[in-house]
């Protein structure tokens, strides 16, 4: 792969030499695309701290835990919000089914104080990770699964592509903290990139690979 392995994992204190993810742009997903690619080096930090910004997006703090959902966000995700006073993306084809999607991903919860990100080869020791991204291409997506299965007698549900945004399959599935999402499974997305994010992504479930050592991809 041409950029590196990204964790995540929660604290409650900002670890050292740490930064802000604002500081560097309003996107987490774009902030860990830069630190994969080497252009963020260090630990880069996010928590709900009502005097800086979390992320640009109206659900982005309810994906990491820190609240519950914005009651606008099943219009805004599909045929437009008048209390939000803004047209829907309409990535769900009602406000209806965007509300029972919302519902069928359970509590969040978060990971610590602070969600932070890092490159894997950034430390020594293991802070508690909760799961890996890797951005890659189509084919090397492709051969990572392939390594996956490799270790694997799970045919159908090792791999989901699920519903969300960046930072849901970047972090909140993969790393176990939506209720519904499973610790067993490994996350393809996003199914839609924001803008600065120019290839598609695995997460790998940290506990996943514990629990089968020398069998799941580590680059």
């Amino acid at each position: 792969m041409k950029t590196s392995p990204v964790c995540v994992y929660g604290s409650d204190q900002v670890p050292e030499n740490a930064v802000r993810s604002s500081s560097f742009s309003d996107c987490l997903a774009c902030n860990m695309y830069q630190i994969a690619e080497g252009r963020i080096t260090g630990p880069v930090y996010a928590g709900n701290d009502p005097s800086h910004l979390f992320c640009r997006c109206m659900g982005g703090p309810a994906w990491f835990g820190y609240r519950g959902f914005d009651p606008r966000l099943p219009g805004l995700m599909s045929t437009g919000s008048e209390a939000a006073k803004q047209d829907g993306k309409h990535l769900k084809e009602n406000e209806n089914i965007a509300c029972e999607t919302y519902k069928a991903v359970g509590e969040i919860k978060t990971l610590g104080r602070y969600v932070v990100m890092r490159r894997c080869d950034d430390f020594q020791e293991d802070p508690g990770v909760k799961c890996i991204v890797c951005f890659a291409s189509g084919e090397q997506i492709r051969d990572l699964c392939a390594l996956a299965h490799f270790g694997s007698h799970n045919v159908f549900n090792l791999i989901s592509v699920p519903w969300g945004p960046a930072c849901a399959t970047l972090v909140t599935y993969p790393a176990g903290m939506a209720e519904n999402a499973s610790l067993s499974q490994i996350s393809i997305g996003p199914t839609i990139l924001p803008p600065g994010v120019g290839c598609p992504k695995t997460a790998w479930p940290w506990e996943s690979r514990q629990r089968s050592p020398g069998r799941w991809p580590m680059m």
